[in-house]
């Protein structure tokens, strides 16, 4: 039997060291006292994962706001970063987009919240930021519809594309007709979660164990290709659904 390379050998010190330092900044979260009956969980993202996950931004908060760093700022720097996203995952460096893509759904968190603290929401940036969030979902896309283009995961790429696109317009089109739209098993985080861990993860176990199925390289990031638009799709429908009935509800009153 053939000894690991260096490749495998520093694949598996690397996935080691993710888990350790999750397990142990999750660990002192919870051994210190903390309130998230204000946080909105989900299936995916509970509220304890959120509240853990945004304890870990406060450093970067306080120091955008000490600097008078704008969300305008934010956003724009979520938009160029988007861009090498999208040139990672079409040159077929998964992990760099993987943990690119998580650094990007972070930024895009951090804006609104340093918004709400230095009271600088508006409707133009509010704008703005919809704008530029509709460009960083679809470029994590288009990087990996480049690099799949002679597979059949391009198609399931495509339909992941197509959902979050429609997820995102269902809510924008019912409050447009006044009707909130919230609801959804998939918004945005955790889109984000699934496609950065799943590219991760997807090109750790590539290293470490090769392809799981003879003949399809990635196999885990296909799956999670897979599972994304299939829970995307769903959460666009569920919308529809909801929004055709609240629209209803306001015919009959």
């Amino acid at each position: 039997m053939s000894s690991p390379s260096f490749d495998q050998a520093f694949a598996v010190a690397l996935l080691l060291i993710i888990g350790a330092t999750a397990a142990v900044s999750i660990g002192g979260y919870l051994r210190r006292p903390h309130d998230v009956a204000g946080i909105h969980g989900s299936i995916v993202l509970g509220s304890g994962i959120r509240g853990w996950y945004f304890s870990n931004l406060l450093p970067f908060e306080e120091f955008c706001v000490r600097w008078g760093i704008l969300p305008e700022h934010i956003s724009f720097m979520q938009l160029g970063g988007s861009v090498f996203v999208a040139y990672c995952y079409a040159a077929g460096m998964l992990f760099t987009g993987g943990w690119l893509l998580l650094c990007i759904g972070t930024l895009d968190i951090i804006d609104g919240r340093v918004a709400r603290r230095t009271n600088s929401s508006s409707a133009r940036g509010a704008f703005l930021d919809s704008v530029i969030d509709r460009y960083a979902d679809s470029a994590a896309f288009l990087g990996l519809a480049a690099y799949f283009r002679t597979s059949w995961v391009l198609w399931a790429v495509l339909l992941a594309l197509l959902g979050g696109l429609i997820v995102s317009y269902t809510r924008a089109r019912a409050e447009g007709l006044g009707a909130e739209c919230k609801v959804g098993l998939l918004q945005r985080p955790e889109r984000y979660v699934i496609l950065g861990f799943g590219t991760i993860f997807g090109a750790l176990a590539e290293r470490i164990a090769g392809p799981l199925v003879a003949g399809q390289p990635y196999t885990l990031v296909v799956l999670a290709v897979i599972v994304l638009a299939i829970l995307v799709n769903f959460t666009a429908v569920q919308r529809a659904v909801h929004v055709w009935r609240v629209l209803g509800q306001h015919v009959d009153a």
